[in-house]
């Protein structure tokens, strides 16, 4: 299962961290987060030291080797530098990443793999999100899957911080799975956005076939002004959601637009379109992980990822 198999990450500390006496101990410990779902797992991070001003993105791969199975639930914790601890998929086989293997993927695009989302959780603060899936609704988790377990962390403070996350996952076994779900993900990372000035951008994608739309919402950073995304077709477009004024804090904790069974499903062919602007206040060139433009949310009735990178 997969904490067995990454039990070994939990030493992962840096070298003479530990002894260290600059460093602020904000490791997470099990007593600071909910207890693992009954028949589910929970995981521990690697121990990483985040210095101040450094934004970094750690990437720990991982094979799943049990059962086919579904995930019910997803719930992530970070420290005080946290941004973000998601559960992705990737095609990386084990020569290119050994199981259990910590890397530095903030530069995801000079990795020789790709990444896709197994489940989105619902944002709820920096290094903070969860989402518990109705009874017999699950994302599937099939035997052999490569897997990568990815902490973002934004030190804004003065101080070099000891780090360790925890995630917790229900599970349910296949044959209890009674309706599939499945993350989707539009996205847009190759931006670089100019200092001293404004920038846009707006991208389409689209699904192959119908599918129900459980929730969504869209994602920037600290330098976003304006956010929308729009569906229809190229007669006509209407705004599905909507952020005229984005706030800093909208970068962990955006408003979701969250649907009921049945009240939004979009159909084969649709434009989905994606806007994002910014204001780079700043004296360099902003680029990924910086800031991004995306879309995401949680799909019913796919049992794989759906995913849109223009």
């Amino acid at each position: 299962m997969i904490t067995l198999l990454l039990a070994a990450c939990v030493e992962n500390t840096q070298p003479g961290t530990s002894a260290d006496s600059d460093i602020i101990d904000d490791r997470l410990e099990p007593a600071d987060v909910e207890p693992v779902p009954e028949g589910g797992e929970q995981w521990f991070g690697p121990e990483v030291v985040i210095e101040p001003g450094q934004e970094v993105q750690y990437c720990t791969f991982g094979t799943y080797t049990g059962p086919d199975i579904g995930i019910t639930s997803f719930e992530s914790w970070q420290g005080e530098v946290g941004h973000h601890l998601i559960l992705l998929g990737t095609n990386a086989s084990p020569l290119d990443y050994a199981d259990g293997e910590t890397v530095d993927c903030t530069q995801t695009n000079a990795m020789m793999t790709s990444f896709e989302p197994l489940i989105n959780a619902e944002p709820l603060d920096a290094g903070r999100s969860e989402i518990h899936l109705p009874e017999g609704m699950a994302v599937s988790l099939g035997e052999g899957q490569r897997f990568v377990i990815q902490s973002h962390y934004v030190n804004t403070t003065s101080d070099r911080m000891l780090e360790r996350d925890i995630m917790n996952i229900g599970l349910m076994p296949e044959d209890s799975v009674e309706t599939w779900a499945a993350a989707f993900a539009l996205t847009q990372v190759d931006i670089s956005l100019p200092p001293a000035q404004g920038s846009s951008l707006s991208f389409d994608c689209s699904f192959d076939e119908a599918y129900e739309i459980m929730y969504l919402t869209g994602h920037m950073h600290e330098y976003g002004t304006r956010f929308s995304f729009e569906v229809g077709t190229s007669e006509s477009m209407a705004v599905e959601y909507e952020i005229a004024e984005w706030e800093p804090v909208f970068r962990d904790a955006p408003p979701l637009n969250q649907y009921e069974r049945g009240e939004r499903w979009f159909q084969a062919g649709d434009i989905l379109r994606t806007n994002c602007e910014w204001f780079n206040d700043s004296d360099e060139a902003l680029e990924f992980p910086a800031e991004m433009c995306a879309t995401y949310g949680m799909l019913i009735g796919s049992k794989s990822p759906v995913v849109c990178s223009d």
